[in-house]
């Protein structure tokens, strides 16, 4: 007779590749499937791979539990108690009576790592704009990568200006805009997806296409000045002072 219902594990094989564990351990098949929530399979992890094979804070299921439990770890700034809760892309990191700050990137090895943060910088979070719309009573509702939805009075001045794929300069908790970062000519950004994943630089050219060709973006490396191109939507707008795991 067949299982019934929905699995709450898998393979560390099959796992994704932003994961950064070791998929062939010998003593653990199997690796936890994330809760529903904020991001996508690809760009995050659940809770306990971080705590335990990323970060080395737990050393079994059980150390997690209670760990989190305690309200020992949030993630922008609230208490997270789900041991599958996704922490993805950009995510702000802390701990309970820790000094320990860390806030979540894709890098150019294609991983999701953990990059150890200042204070200033774990007070606030650059998220994606991936919508907006009017909603009722005359509102407007930006929605960003990570889920959270800000909504804005129809006399904000900011409303004409935060477009689709241009990024949000937001505090934690409270998510009050402190900045908006356009797309354009100039700009700092990094590649979420593709060839060039986690490949940081200056935006050179931005040529938008209509039809089957995918607009793309040029790009000068950070690094070694190389010019590469990429798909526009795997773009995502960074500030020019916020540090960059390498």
């Amino acid at each position: 007779m067949t299982k019934a219902g929905k699995s709450n594990h898998q393979k560390r094989v099959s796992s994704p590749k932003t994961w950064p564990i070791d998929r062939k351990k010998i003593n653990s098949r199997f690796v936890p499937k994330m809760s529903p929530g904020p991001h996508t399979k690809g760009t995050a992890m659940p809770m306990m791979i971080l705590l335990r094979e990323v970060l080395g804070k737990a050393k079994s299921k059980s150390e997690v539990k209670k760990i989190l439990s305690n309200k020992h770890v949030l993630v922008d700034g609230r208490t997270r108690k789900d041991e599958k809760f996704p922490v993805g892309h950009m995510d702000v990191v802390s701990f309970n009576g820790s000094s320990e700050l860390y806030r979540i990137q894709i890098t150019k090895s294609h991983k999701l790592l953990p990059h150890e943060i200042s204070e200033k910088e774990a007070s606030y979070k650059i998220c994606k704009v991936t919508g907006k719309r009017n909603v009722r009573g005359g509102s407007t509702q930006v929605s960003l990568h990570d889920g959270r939805n800000i909504l804005l009075p129809s006399n904000d001045k900011r409303i004409s200006k935060i477009k689709g794929q241009h990024s949000l300069k937001i505090s934690i908790p409270d998510q009050e805009i402190l900045e908006i970062l356009p797309l354009k000519e100039g700009a700092r950004a990094i590649v979420m997806e593709g060839r060039h994943q986690g490949r940081v630089g200056e935006i050179m050219n931005i040529e938008k296409r209509y039809g089957a060709r995918a607009s793309e973006v040029t790009f000068k490396d950070e690094e070694g000045d190389e010019i590469f191109r990429t798909a526009l939507e795997y773009v995502f707008v960074l500030n020019k002072d916020i540090s960059i795991l390498r």
